[in-house]
């Protein structure tokens, strides 16, 4: 796709649901138009809007679950299955994880775009270390697998450390910041 590197890995801040399932639509379906694969590790509800704007864009979700070009995988399952005595552990994250990317971009599939919440979700649990965690072993799944990663922040985060410091680390941990829509 022209300007965007297979590797990239964006932070979106949404203030709506809506917000973040336009973001993160967007960014899948540019992957889904192009015959590559979109996956979407988000909140069950946030999947139902997503799957609607992408219909609403002109392709059937559906189909494309089918033929293995879209997941959808609940962020909170995939939260509880990559954590071990309550932290993210990485072996964990790369077995639950891993599998997921590999199917998608089977037969050639390309660019492989991924959108997920796992992180903001920790981070509105005020589990800021677990979500900064989450970020390190996404960039380390996204360097060795070539995918590209959008991480959608929804609303307020935690408060149990200085809010500025963390928005700085989550910053940090990205190749670029967009703007919500």
């Amino acid at each position: 796709m022209p300007g965007r590197s297979p590797d990239e890995h964006i932070a979106t801040f949404c203030r709506t649901d809506a917000n973040l399932a336009h973001a993160a639509a967007a960014y899948l379906l540019t992957a889904l138009r192009h015959g590559g694969a979109g996956i979407a590790v988000v909140t069950p509800a946030h999947a139902r809007e997503i799957d609607q704007r992408i219909a609403d864009a002109g392709l059937d979700p559906a189909a494309a679950r089918a033929a293995g070009g879209y997941v959808v995988v609940d962020a909170r399952a995939a939260i509880s299955q990559v954590r071990t005595r309550g932290w993210p552990d990485p072996a964990a994250f790369w077995r639950t994880i891993s599998p997921v990317i590999q199917r998608a971009g089977n037969d050639g599939r390309r660019p492989v775009r991924v959108c997920g919440e796992m992180m903001s979700l920790l981070w509105q649990a005020d589990e800021f270390g677990a979500a900064m965690e989450v970020e390190a072993l996404w960039n380390e799944l996204a360097r060795q697998h070539r995918v590209g990663l959008l991480c959608a922040y929804l609303g307020t985060h935690g408060t149990d450390a200085d809010p500025d410091d963390e928005l700085a680390l989550v910053l940090a941990a990205h190749t670029r910041v967009d703007a919500s829509p």
